[in-house]
């Protein structure tokens, strides 16, 4: 298992950033690395007042020689099933790969805390990745050890470096004046 985390700091008020992340991902997509596109398949507003989203991310990333042939380009994404909490002080996630989803799994929580005497917020985005080598049977045995260990490598990095650059765009948003949908 990997786990991975990344916090990162803004100058704008938590609950305007969480909405934010929570209404504007597809609008980012296109400023992320190797991302080609986030579609919202599922929203429900819950009577808690959180919401519960299904996001769908499609990528294009540079992948290990040792994979390009395993891994169907189609199959480069995954589903972000998103719970987020009615006062937006965090959401709880579960990545569902297109591939590999068996052997794959993959949550955590991104947490939204006040700074700055409120002014500003603390993001954490943590998670743990496990990627199970006895479940890629489409890969030969002598290949799964070091499949699970690139995979895990490419998501491990990319998941963080790509949560730091959401965050780095949505704070430059919010400087914009663009608002998210409802900041509750």
């Amino acid at each position: 298992m990997k786990t991975f985390r990344c916090l990162v700091g803004v100058r704008h008020p938590a609950p305007r950033v969480a909405a934010a992340v929570r209404d504007l991902m597809s609008e980012i997509a296109p400023s992320l690395e190797h991302v080609e596109r986030i579609c919202a398949l599922t929203r429900a507003e819950r009577a808690d007042g959180g919401v519960a989203l299904v996001n769908e991310w499609r990528v294009n990333p540079a992948l290990p020689p040792a994979l390009e042939s395993l891994v169907a380009r189609e199959k480069l994404g995954w589903l972000d099933h998103a719970e987020w909490a009615a006062d937006l002080t965090s959401c709880n996630w579960r990545i569902e790969p297109h591939f590999m989803a068996e052997a794959i799994d993959c949550r955590g929580v991104t947490r939204f805390e006040p700074a700055m005497g409120g002014r500003g917020a603390r993001v954490t985005f943590e998670g743990e990745l496990d990627i199970d080598p006895a479940a890629l049977s489409s890969i030969p045995v002598a290949w799964r050890a070091p499949a699970s260990v690139a995979v895990e490598m490419l998501i491990s990095t990319l998941i963080p470096r790509n949560f730091r650059r959401t965050i780095e765009m949505i704070d430059a948003r919010l400087s914009e004046k663009v608002q998210p949908t409802s900041t509750a």
